[in-house]
């Protein structure tokens, strides 16, 4: 009899150990997302698709996955190489494969130009050079996703 209890008890104490464990190594794995990966498409001045992203961040270009976007602040070509990754102490600054600096776009979207002029997004989803409609619009307009459309656009267009 007291042989039964003592098998329970080490039963038990093995169990909770190993629930600790998991929570544990689980919680050490999460990393914070560092960009929202949700589905958008950027369309030109005729409506017709530029650049869409799927619900797993797959980024399709004429109906090509041509990259992804991934939460943990990389962008990757279609072969799973990083392109481009979000700087870990500036969420603006994103850095190239061998970790230099390439380019700033802010989490609002907006960014300079290589001529130096500003480019933001309106509240209505469309690109602006100033105060300019570039004829680009992202939808559905989500602040959070501007960014990750911005450096698209810069990645597969260089605006």
């Amino acid at each position: 009899m007291c042989w039964n209890r003592i098998t329970v008890k080490k039963n038990k104490m093995r169990k909770i150990i190993w629930l600790t464990l998991l929570f544990t190594i689980l919680s050490c794995e999460t990393e914070p997302d560092k960009l929202m990966v949700s589905k958008f498409k950027i369309t030109d001045a005729n409506g017709q698709s530029i650049i869409r992203v799927d619900e797993k961040g797959n980024v399709i270009k004429q109906g090509i996955k041509v990259g992804a976007v991934k939460k943990k602040g990389v962008i990757v070509d279609k072969k799973e190489r990083t392109i481009l990754q979000l700087g870990d102490h500036n969420d603006s600054l994103f850095l190239d494969n061998e970790g230099k600096e390439v380019l700033v776009i802010h989490k609002d979207g907006k960014f300079l130009a290589s001529s130096g002029e500003q480019i933001h997004w309106s509240d209505a989803g469309e690109l602006m050079k100033d105060d300019e409609s570039m004829g680009i619009t992202v939808s559905p307009v989500e602040k959070s996703l501007l960014q990750i459309a911005s450096v698209l656009l810069y990645l597969h267009y260089v605006i």
